[in-house]
């Protein structure tokens, strides 16, 4: 296959001194450097990659593809690559095993992620890999062993994500039992299972097993943190990064809202224990 033409992106921005805000590709477009060249725009820090599939565009384990998104890591810091199209496959069978497919396309994106220089590869639990029973908790632990067993000798995390609350994901997360795990606090997901971002900041947070990377959302029947509870969020987390993840496909102005937003967030001078 030939290699797309390339366009020059604007220059990167430099580190940041503090918190890092990230763009996630996928909620702004299937074509990675047209993403990356609108995250710059819209004042982000750095760009979490789609590994692809399905409707998100050429997986990378094609040659353009990854050519493609190794240009952008040139550009912007990539320091995530997650695989959603996993919430396609199932990550795991009810009888308490992993789905071979899930294994396999994990196995790919592990490649593409030390290829990129990535530090974290996400792992998502929703719609069919959801970990809504018994079996397929033990499934998605076996997955996750797995792959967690392909690690040594990297830098990588395997950051992890679900709806499950505080309680589930630690018993997830200890099944697993391996150092390079960490378990993902999104906003949105949470509020949607009617549990608080707070309360799984602390909790999971006391284990050291949270990423140390939020994800800020709207919920399906609630806005991001506002103004007043994001410092504390962040504060009690203890972040170094936030992901703002709501989709900016057909609203491309909200991004530099929601990136302002977490930055002013930051930048609030009371304690946590202060704030609402």
């Amino acid at each position: 296959m030939t290699a797309p033409a390339t366009t020059a992106l604007p220059p990167a921005r430099p580190a940041p001194a503090t918190l890092a805000v990230a763009a996630p590709q996928w909620r702004i477009d299937t074509d990675r450097r047209a993403a990356a060249r609108a995250a710059l725009a819209a004042g982000a820090d750095q760009l979490h990659l789609d590994y692809g599939g399905a409707h998100r565009g050429p997986p990378l384990s094609d040659s353009a593809a990854l050519r493609a998104a190794e240009a952008v890591t040139g550009e912007l810091p990539v320091p995530v690559l997650a695989v959603n199209h996993l919430n396609d496959i199932g990550l795991a069978h009810e009888q308490g095993t992993a789905d071979p497919a899930a294994v396999e396309l994990l196995l790919r994106a592990l490649d593409c992620a030390l290829h990129l220089g990535a530090a974290v590869l996400h792992v998502p639990g929703f719609r069919r890999s959801l970990p809504n029973t018994d079996g397929l908790r033990a499934g998605t632990a076996e997955a996750l062993r797995g792959l967690c067993a392909r690690l040594a000798g990297t830098h990588l995390l395997v950051a992890y994500e679900s709806p499950l609350g505080p309680h589930d994901s630690l018993a997830l997360a200890r099944a697993v039992d391996h150092p390079a795990l960490r378990l993902v606090l999104d906003t949105g997901n949470l509020a949607d299972a009617g549990l608080r971002p707070l309360a799984f900041a602390e909790q999971v947070g006391a284990t050291g097993l949270l990423l140390p990377d939020l994800h800020v959302k709207d919920g399906s029947r609630t806005t991001a943190p506002s103004a007043d509870d994001l410092p504390a969020l962040l504060r009690r987390s203890r972040a170094r990064s936030v992901l703002v993840e709501n989709d900016y496909r057909k609203t491309p102005g909200r991004l530099r809202e929601d990136i302002a937003l977490c930055r002013r967030a930051a930048e609030d001078p009371r304690h946590p224990e202060d704030a609402p």
